[in-house]
């Protein structure tokens, strides 16, 4: 009996010391008192920092205000007008613009995830103009007409004056912002069957508007047609816009 008790307690040692050799190899490397840090998002340059909106709204937030401002980044061709190319470049929050006849250097501003705008300032003050956007596969898709994005249930778009926003629950709110202080209401907008396809549908100025869905991207039928084209540098969209 004292043989079989004393076997079994070498075994139970064995084991024991096995499970402390396991534990100990798992945490190698690992300091007392010190937690895992979480994943934290990618810094922000300076240069892009400069480009978001100021003062935004937790409800712009997940739509990675980020990688908007570095899509639009660049060269491109687009209209000032219906039939009016322009030729523009983005280069942070500085934008050069030429429609053929003068050169100008604006300041390039993001409004909201689905609009930027063009700012020239000037002694007597500023004006802007603001133009609708989306990202498509992450690429940008920016002209005339209404653009937006989705996430699964969730939207954001840009219509006419009113940024439109979709959450999970289904609730839809109109923002508005006055020297870069956000206000919202309640609006009218979600997804909808059209035609046997999914649209995004919404009332807007006692309008109701449709956005084609594609992809992760909504976009009026008039902006679905045609964007913005990506060039290699100024002098290219330049040449590009007036042949």
């Amino acid at each position: 009996m004292k043989q079989l008790i004393a076997h079994a307690l070498m075994i139970s040692a064995t084991l024991t010391a096995t499970a402390c050799k396991k534990d100990d190899k798992k945490d190698e490397g690992a300091k007392p008192g010190v937690a895992a840090k979480a994943s934290e998002p990618a810094p922000v340059s300076d240069e892009l920092a400069a480009v978001l909106p100021k003062a935004a709204p937790s409800a712009f937030a997940a739509w990675d205000l980020p990688a908007r401002a570095k899509a639009w980044q660049g060269a491109w061709v687009t209209e000032a007008s219906l039939g009016s190319p322009m030729a523009l470049e983005i280069k942070g929050a500085v934008a050069k613009t030429w429609d053929g006849k003068a050169e100008k250097t604006l300041a390039f501003e993001l409004e909201s995830p689905c609009s930027a705008k063009l700012v020239e300032n000037s002694d007597g003050g500023s004006s802007s103009t603001t133009s609708h956007f989306t990202l498509r596969n992450g690429a940008l898709v920016e002209g005339l007409g209404d653009a937006g994005s989705r996430k699964d249930k969730t939207a954001v778009a840009c219509i006419s004056n009113a940024v439109l926003t979709l959450d999970e629950s289904g609730t839809c709110l109109s923002w508005d912002s006055m020297f870069d202080k956000w206000k919202s209401e309640p609006a009218t907008c979600g997804f909808a069957q059209k035609e046997g396809k999914e649209v995004f549908t919404a009332k807007v100025n006692g309008m109701d508007v449709t956005l084609l869905i594609d992809g992760d991207a909504l976009l009026s039928e008039q902006l679905a047609k045609a964007s913005a084209a990506h060039h290699p540098d100024f002098a290219a969209a330049k040449a590009a816009a007036h042949r």
